[in-house]
């Protein structure tokens, strides 16, 4: 495209005013005059490049006309360049499709829409009136889009967060096999060798004890030897008493012999366990690593029940929050019964611990401790491995018989009258996060934590999720929830939360966007209280008010 404007050029030591330059010098950086316009190429032309455009082949049949003239034939061209093809970027486009309702060149119509019956001229269909409400609908339209790219070019920007958070929590559990196997290892050897030792302690004592034998009948015989030789001269009735003693101790000393040497020769071997090193080395990978499609469309595969009632429980269960530690064990908190109760997947409570109130929340704080809110305004930390101690207790201000709490980045967030605290460690106040929005008041209830992110069920139409510094990072809303009261996060950051009146588990996306629902089968009377996602078995738990058993619901994508 030729630029033209007004130049000041140095010739002769003076500076000279040009109006308009020529093209093909500005492009090498100098400012000639130009005197003609190629109207083909839209360049305006200097006297030297002129003549050479005069001499090359391919622009020699260019008609020029001159600079002044020029300029009026450049408007007009800026106004009618013709288009370049997306498909061949050095054809115009020139032809349009009826029957695809698109433009192309030449070349497109050629080997692609050569059956099209509706091919016409690119002039003879543009000069038909294009309505203008058309271009404000496409406009609209483009905005549209836009703004659906935006989000979803943030949304695969999450998506790379949720990766590197994923592929640490592979590699963690990867790292978990291998110290385990390694630690199993280690175990058997050590049995291995105890077991080696205490067999050559009892083989060694056995020879020590033939050596001693041996070593006695020996001396005895040696004895014998010397008491034959002996010139000494003793009566017919003393030689006759040496000689039947002598044959005696003989006699012994040959049995002993005999005796050893029938016996077999003792020693210690090691016998492999049923080829356990070839069965060690046929296993060719410690799992499958597969792409798994997040936010799917979730159904309910299977659903079972598992009864966490004890015998010594005073009142139904009422498990008002369920957590799970890195071993796949549950943690349940029986309100009603004072109690934390130790659980697996497949079979039913397995330990408790009594609490001295009623515990409002749970949440673990590492792999094998959990800590408990109580409606006593105390947080009671408790260890955990096949059976639960506990460790301390921590005093806080408030929070009451308020439920919900949760540990983030080293915080506890604990769940107020209509806003959640957070505390440090030891206990410390540090701030409130309202959950309230304008002319809205919000009651927290379960809450959940990923990726450092809180998710609280609000007890209304959805949750609020914050980031670890208390700000308000989205909220999840929909028409069937009225009631939220539980809430769980799975590894990759799909959100899940049960409405008390409907029984429903609504899913949602970790941008807000629903995906869909769950409905349990659950009898007419039971109210849903809390949930826990495990990832490990792919199903989600649900704890109830006033019933003696946890709902397990196995999912499938």
């Amino acid at each position: 495209m030729a630029e033209r404007g007004d130049h000041l050029s140095i010739q002769d030591g003076s500076d000279a005013y040009i109006a308009l330059t020529c093209t093909p010098c500005s492009d090498e950086g100098t400012s000639e005059e130009a005197v003609k316009y190629c109207p083909e190429c839209d360049e305006y032309l200097c006297t030297t490049c002129t003549k050479y455009h005069r001499k090359v082949k391919t622009s020699r049949d260019h008609k020029l006309v001159d600079r002044e003239e020029g300029k009026h034939k450049s408007k007009v061209a800026t106004l009618t360049t013709k288009i370049k093809c997306r498909q061949h970027s050095d054809r115009d486009i020139e032809m349009y499709c009826g029957a695809h309702d698109m433009v192309y060149c030449l070349m497109c119509i050629a080997t692609e829409h050569r059956t099209c019956r509706d091919v016409t001229n690119l002039k003879d269909t543009a000069v038909k009136d294009f309505q203008q409400n058309e271009i404000d609908r496409l406009h609209e339209e483009s905005e549209s889009i836009k703004e659906l790219l935006v989000d979803m070019e943030k949304m695969k920007q999450e998506s790379v967060v949720l990766l590197k958070g994923k592929r640490k929590e592979i590699q963690r559990r990867v790292q978990e096999i291998e110290d385990r196997m390694i630690e199993h290892i280690r175990t058997l050897s050590k049995q291995a060798n105890v077991s080696l030792d205490e067999t050559y302690a009892e083989v060694k004592d056995e020879l020590e004890s033939d050596i001693a034998v041996v070593n006695r009948r020996r001396s005895e015989v040696e004895k014998v030897n010397e008491q034959l030789r002996s010139k000494t001269e003793v009566n017919q009735e003393q030689r006759f008493v040496k000689v039947k003693l002598c044959q005696q101790i003989i006699n012994d000393a040959k049995n002993v012999h005999a005796k050893l040497e029938s016996d077999s020769q003792v020693s210690v071997e090691f016998e492999e366990s049923s080829n356990v090193t070839e069965q060690f080395l046929a296993v060719k990978s410690l799992g499958k690593i597969k792409q798994a499609r997040a936010n799917r469309k979730k159904e309910i595969q299977q659903q079972k029940e598992i009864n966490v009632n004890m015998q010594n429980d005073s009142n139904p269960c009422l498990i008002i929050d369920i957590c799970q530690l890195d071993s796949g064990l549950f943690l349940l908190a029986d309100y009603d019964n004072y109690k934390v109760k130790l659980m697996y997947i497949d079979r039913n409570v397995t330990d408790h611990f009594s609490v001295k109130g009623q515990p409002t929340g749970i949440c673990k704080i590492s792999n094998n401790e959990v800590a408990v809110k109580l409606n006593t305004n105390n947080i009671k930390l408790l260890s955990v491995d096949t059976r639960i101690s506990k460790l301390r207790n921590i005093s806080i201000r408030r929070g009451g018989n308020h439920r919900g709490m949760t540990y983030a980045a080293g915080k506890f967030w604990v769940g107020t009258s209509s806003s959640v605290d957070v505390y440090n460690i030891n206990g410390t106040f540090e701030k409130h996060v309202a959950l309230d929005t304008v002319g809205l008041t919000y009651i927290p209830r379960q809450m959940a934590v990923f990726q450092n992110s809180v998710f609280a069920a609000d007890q209304s139409n959805g949750i609020v999720c914050f980031k670890s510094d208390g700000t308000k990072k989205a909220e999840f809303r929909d028409s069937r929830l009225e009631s939220t009261i539980g809430v769980c996060v799975s590894c990759d950051g799909t959100v899940y939360t049960v409405d008390k009146l409907s029984k429903k588990i609504v899913i949602f996306s970790q941008n807000g966007k629903c995906l869909g629902e769950l409905v349990p089968d659950v009898s007419s009377g039971s109210e849903p209280e809390s949930l826990c996602y495990d990832d490990k078995n792919n199903c989600i738990l649900i704890g109830y008010y006033s019933r003696n058993t946890v709902t397990v619901l196995y999912l499938r994508d």
